[in-house]
């Protein structure tokens, strides 16, 4: 199933008190902003946004055993890098560094998946844009939807470096932008953040991000709260 049945929508929107509730790592002084929203819990059968982002976060190696879901994936980012282009004015986009949230594979593993960079190359075709792997993992990690117990912040503070080479090539613009498909707990952010932070303590950071997602709020009685 392809992704085009999902909803187009086409502004950022940032994060206020009620939505930082499901993201319990960003607090109230982090600027994250989202192009749409994605209900936990459901799965591809549900279509739409869910079926997009898996067809999104389909790994390389299985991209290149069927053509059919390389294909898919092609689509997603094709209809995601449409989203942003649409949410992002060109001056927004111009104004920052943007930095893609490391996937869980290390650079020289051969299921490292660009598809946070190919997104924003294809969404900021003919921009005058910085982007930048300025973040990577020095190894792998296990995805954290896919296990039961998750890599503690530290933990993978700890694994996350920074590529100074990168850093240093040309200057930073007037903010960085860390850039994820999905906000779930706002952990991948909040590290990379504190990790950028060690050498670019007075950059202003945000985030951005494709989908954030909203936990299902518990049936109270005859109202849900």
């Amino acid at each position: 199933m392809g992704p085009g049945t999902a909803e187009r929508p086409c502004k950022l929107t940032l994060l206020d008190a009620g939505s930082r509730l499901d993201h319990h790592f960003v607090s109230a002084t982090d600027s994250c902003a989202f192009v749409a929203e994605l209900v936990a819990g459901r799965s591809y059968r549900a279509g739409g946004l869910n079926q997009l982002i898996l067809n999104f976060k389909c790994t390389p190696s299985a991209a290149r055993a069927s053509p059919q879901r390389e294909r898919y994936k092609r689509q997603a980012i094709t209809t995601l890098a449409h989203w942003l282009r649409l949410a992002v004015s060109r001056t927004e986009a111009e104004q920052s560094t943007w930095v893609p949230i490391p996937p869980s594979r290390s650079l020289d593993d051969p299921d490292f998946d660009d598809r946070l960079s190919r997104t924003l190359s294809l969404a900021f075709d003919s921009y005058d844009v910085d982007v930048r792997g300025l973040l990577y993992q020095v190894r792998n990690t296990a995805p954290d939807h896919a296990v039961d117990v998750r890599l503690s912040a530290d933990m993978l503070f700890d694994l996350l470096h920074i590529d100074v080479a990168a850093l240093k090539a040309r200057p930073i613009r007037e903010r960085i932008a860390l850039f994820d498909d999905v906000l779930t707990t706002g952990k991948h952010f909040k590290c990379c953040e504190r990790r950028l932070r060690q050498l670019l303590p007075c950059v202003p950071i945000a985030g951005v991000f494709l989908l954030r997602r909203v936990l299902p709020r518990k049936r109270r009685g005859p109202e849900i709260v």
